[in-house]
């Protein structure tokens, strides 16, 4: 009776303590804040409700703070003490990179700290904990320089709220990742403790984070399909051959946006290790011993360092720093050139793709007073300075300046060469596009996916035209990262940009599409998509052996052929005058023989791809 009456009192006072717990909560995070509960580690998530009607939840920790003997090491997963209550109502710091205004579009840099390895969350109000939608988690590009989840350019909730009015509701995921010296540093102490690559195994601990943890926000961490644009899409490239391909990826679909992982040129880590090792000597730690200079980097004040590094960076790859602290093989996460790999059937097999490029995506990497061939080699000399005379002659063969002199406007007449478009298209094909087709070709033809789960678009339009206008750079055309409002369905573009009608139009197919395959086989997923040609044949018996495929479909989005599947065969013979508008416009891009020789051989030995 005893016992049975203590049992009574302790429950009473137990609910009375939950109550007034819950009062206490309340009190201090008040009922207009989002909840979520993990019941299995009794955690709570406090977020916030946009005035579009999103839940968000940000700067949530996947990994503890890499600093002192955590930094320039592999990322160590969080494990909040039970009971813990997670403030998620307000953005965090990006990771460690240049402060101060990047593009007119895009965030100004303010907040900067190591202590970044966090994500985002965004879904649609009212999601319950049972939900069970698909995840799309984003990959910030940057060129491993700079960026951020919490950039203005990938606001979310265009897209969340687009993807539950049309009855296929997602959970949003952005993630952040280590950049520049801090996340790409490399020594001999480095690879040998497999600390290298941080800035990829800070991707690789946030995907798996969401597998672990996205159940209690609503999402199937089942069904997570990683979208990534520049050197975030060359990452996800890099996460399928990571480890040789011997290790499983916590995502089943992918996205690549203008990057294949051949955007990662010379891979080795010579070029990589030299630079840390300049760094460190400019803050007295270079010593003979590698492990000592690595001891003495993690006592350095992250400020220094990052002041330090980011000029030498920005100096060496003007404007942003690009391509002076990368991925390079480091005989773990990546055990050989990316090309090599693929090539190998060194990759994780059975994930669906979309892959991509812009038309103008390389606009600004060549300059605008591009007007000899000296120039046009030299627009990407900096980066590919191991070229081989016979491969500059060749490339400059393959882009005769004859195939440019149309690309000249009125209003640019005198002032701009062919030249500078040449470069461009030069560009864009090293770096972008002829990547692109020679991952998801390799990928097919080494037993990836079949034939039927790789799509390939082009896209032809921006919304950024006003904005280039006023950089006085309106050359750019379809510049780099001008797909990116359109998967956002970002409504209101600043800085001037295209907010009209017909643009939000086509951010709403874009954006469709793309969260019909988010939510893979289903039944509207599959009539949205049917129009959308896979990229190959599956008949590999002709040119199956080449660097090449001999037949390429693709979807068209914008420009002045409309929104259209179109297709390109290696020989056309005299059937030109046959083709459409849209496939004679992909026919003058000479893919073939230009990608077959980009992607060949003797010029990715050179490029070190």
């Amino acid at each position: 009776m005893a016992n049975r009456l203590f049992a009574s009192v302790v429950a009473v006072i137990l609910a009375i303590s939950a109550i007034y717990y819950q009062e206490l909560l309340d009190t201090i995070y008040p009922s207009d804040k989002i909840k979520v509960v993990d019941t299995t580690r009794d955690i709570t998530y406090l977020g916030s409700l946009s005035p579009a009607g999103i839940e968000h939840f940000q700067n949530i920790f996947y990994a503890e703070e890499p600093t002192g003997l955590r930094r320039f090491a592999a990322p160590v997963p969080t494990r909040p003490v039970k009971g813990s209550i997670i403030d998620a109502t307000q953005a965090g710091a990006w990771c460690p990179q240049g402060t101060g205004d990047i593009l007119p579009f895009t965030s100004s840099v303010t907040n900067i700290s190591e202590n970044c390895l966090s994500l985002r969350i965004a879904r649609p109000a009212g999601t319950q904990k049972d939900a069970k939608f698909p995840v799309a988690l984003w990959i910030h590009g940057g060129g491993h320089a700079l960026g951020s989840a919490s950039d203005i350019l990938y606001e979310p909730d265009g897209l969340v709220k687009l993807a539950a009015a049309d009855g296929l509701p997602l959970v949003y995921v952005g993630i952040n990742y280590r950049l520049g010296l801090f996340g790409f540093a490399t020594s001999r102490a480095l690879i040998e403790r497999k600390d290298t690559n941080a800035g990829l195994r800070d991707q690789r601990a946030a995907l798996e984070w969401v597998r672990n943890n996205i159940e209690s926000f609503g999402g199937d961490p089942n069904r997570v399909t990683v979208i990534g644009q520049s050197v975030g899409a060359s990452d996800i490239g890099l996460q399928l051959t990571a480890f040789g391909g011997d290790q499983d990826v916590p995502f089943q679909q992918a996205v690549m946006m203008s990057g294949g992982p051949g955007l990662n040129f010379n891979s080795q880590p010579d070029l990589v290790a030299s630079n840390t090792a300049a760094v460190a000597q400019q803050v007295g730690c270079a010593s003979d011993n590698d492990l000592q200079t690595l001891e003495c980097l993690r006592g350095v004040p992250f400020e220094q360092l990052t002041n330090l590094s980011v000029t030498a960076s920005r100096a060496a790859r003007p404007p942003f720093g690009e391509a002076y602290f990368y991925p390079t093989i480091d005989n773990d996460f990546i055990q050989d050139r990316p090309s090599q790999l693929i090539r190998a059937g060194k990759f994780t097999k059975g994930i669906p793709l979309i892959a991509s490029w812009v038309t103008n995506d390389g606009a600004w990497y060549a300059p605008p007073t591009t007007a000899t061939d000296d120039e046009v080699l030299g627009s990407f000399g900096l980066w590919l300075h191991k070229l081989s005379t016979s491969t500059k002659e060749k490339l400059l063969q393959l882009y005769p300046l004859e195939d440019f002199k149309h690309m000249i406007k009125s209003e640019h007449e005198g002032q701009i060469s062919p030249q500078y478009y040449r470069a461009a298209q030069l560009n864009r094909d090293i770096w972008f596009t002829c990547p692109v087709l020679d991952f998801t070709w390799q990928y097919v033809k080494n037993g990836g996916v079949a034939a039927s789960q790789v799509r390939l678009y082009e896209f032809n339009e921006t919304r950024y035209a006003p904005v280039f206008d006023s950089m006085g750079v309106s050359m750019w055309g379809v510049a780099h990262l001008s797909d990116i409002p359109y998967l956002f369905y970002n409504d209101d573009l600043r800085a001037g940009a295209d907010n009209s009608d017909p643009q939000l139009a086509l951010a709403r197919d874009f954006s469709r599409k793309i969260i019909r395959f988010v939510h893979g086989s289903s039944k509207e997923a599959d009539d949205e998509l049917q129009s959308w040609p896979p990229a190959f044949s599956d008949d590999f018996s002709k040119g199956s052996l080449s660097d090449m495929p001999s037949h390429i479909s693709l979807q068209l989005f914008g420009g002045p052929h409309g929104s259209v599947p179109t297709t390109c065969s290696e020989d056309i013979g005299a059937d030109i005058e046959a083709l459409t508008d849209a496939e004679k416009a992909l026919h003058w891009e000479k893919l073939f023989s230009r990608c077959a020789f980009l992607n060949g051989q003797q010029f990715r030995e050179e490029a070190g791809v």
